[in-house]
């Protein structure tokens, strides 16, 4: 291990990934990325890892634009495959909730996101397989899709790491040392990294790491579940690999195409929150969370009927997974230096970090070196909270926009 960094990484998923590689792309001298599990051994492995562009505030809608533009051109903007499947985004909108989509969809494509409006007969017209009751309306964006949140680390670290970029996995932080209000460096358990910058990325660890140099974080966690199934009914030139990712805020759920043939579920908010210990919870999912699950989805493509109304699914059940959300008070990310000089927050926004961690990693990298940021980022520091300058979303608590 190097024993003086320039910066140290703590956290080696889809933030703390994104930062390094863009520390070391600008080249920020001797960059560090610790994790003490394995590279994207945490809760980013288990995102759906939508890119869509669906949000309601400036910063967010900026850098879903950037995000997605970087998935599209992974190769040259995240240093390797992403595997990325643009299949385009699609939202189910309530009776409730038309006005509201009908308000937001002009400031999305005011900032460059392609995105349109539907009526559930021409939704049906493209995908009749659908059945839409409880939709007002759909928006669409054909440049959206899914990636893998593996690979796509993968590709950011190992690019970087061929850069220089310094990459220990397996390597536990024990404390931050300070003085005079600064960083001064990282205490592990493999030594001491002498160092003027830190990084913490740690996703549901990092309030742990916070409390290391004083800063506490209004976090909660959340476990969160998700399953794939078998889909042969809805293959072939007319089937489900044909279909956008699907948010429906009606029935408070996602679905998407896996690859294989197959169809991906999950849980979406409002809904009760189920809190869990990150070091020490089930990543697995249960009977209870399927039975929630399997119903909505079959409300939206019967044809799924036939298999999975069948005791156990009908076979057709492959694998359930869950992870852990480190939720902020108003679901964005906190990003930036804290009081302690040289520290810097970049965790907190599950739900949307996937999609955006990419270009919050650049945008904080740049900060860090002292240039001036592609995206104005300043309005996600966590002095929002004590100001009140805390974000809103169209569709209320949650971490759909």
């Amino acid at each position: 291990m190097i024993a003086k960094a320039d910066a140290v990484v703590i956290g080696g998923g889809i933030m703390g990934a994104s930062t390094a590689h863009f520390l070391n792309r600008l080249g920020f001298g001797e960059v560090a990325l610790l994790e003490k599990r394995r590279i994207c051994g945490g809760s980013t492995q288990y995102s759906a890892a939508h890119v869509r562009q669906h949000y309601s505030n400036e910063v967010g809608i900026k850098l879903a634009v950037r995000g997605a533009s970087m998935f599209r051109n992974a190769e040259e903007e995240l240093g390797g495959s992403a595997g990325f499947h643009q299949i385009g985004y699609m939202l189910f909108a309530p009776p409730e909730g038309e006005q509201a989509l009908r308000d937001i969809i002009p400031v999305q494509q005011a900032f460059g996101v392609e995105t349109s409006l539907l009526t559930p007969d021409e939704v049906m017209h493209r995908w009749p397989q659908l059945q839409l009751d409880g939709v007002a309306l759909a928006c669409y964006e054909p440049t959206a899709g899914f990636a893998d949140p593996v690979q796509t680390v993968e590709s950011l670290v190992r690019s970087a790491q061929r850069g220089g970029l310094h990459v220990y996995e397996g390597v536990e932080v024990l404390g931050i040392s300070t003085a005079s209000g600064r960083i001064t460096g990282v205490v592990t358990g493999d030594g001491e990294i002498t160092t003027g910058v830190v990084v913490n990325a740690c996703g549901p660890w990092g309030d742990r790491i916070g409390r290391m140099v004083g800063v506490d974080y209004p976090i909660l966690f959340s476990r969160e579940h998700e399953a794939i199934f078998d889909a042969p009914a809805l293959q072939g030139a007319d089937g489900f690999e044909d279909f956008p990712v699907i948010s429906d805020v009606p029935q408070c759920f996602y679905t998407r195409p896996y690859v294989g043939g197959r169809v991906l579920v999950g849980e979406g908010w409002p809904k009760e929150m189920e809190p869990v210990d990150p070091e020490t919870y089930d990543d697995g999912t249960d009977e209870t969370h399927l039975q929630g699950m399997v119903p909505k989805l079959l409300n939206r493509i019967p044809s799924l009927a036939p298999t999975l109304t069948q005791p156990n699914y009908g076979g057709a059940f492959v694998t359930g997974y869950s992870g852990v959300y480190d939720i902020t008070e108003d679901w964005y990310p906190i990003v930036g230096e804290e009081e302690i000089g040289g520290y810097y927050s970049c965790f907190g926004g599950s739900g949307h970090g996937f999609k955006i961690g990419p270009a919050i990693g650049e945008s904080l990298a740049a900060t860090i070196a002292g240039h001036e940021p592609p995206i104005d980022i300043s309005s996600l520091s966590g002095a929002r909270f004590s100001e009140g300058k805390t974000f809103g979303s169209v569709w209320g608590p949650g971490n759909r926009a």
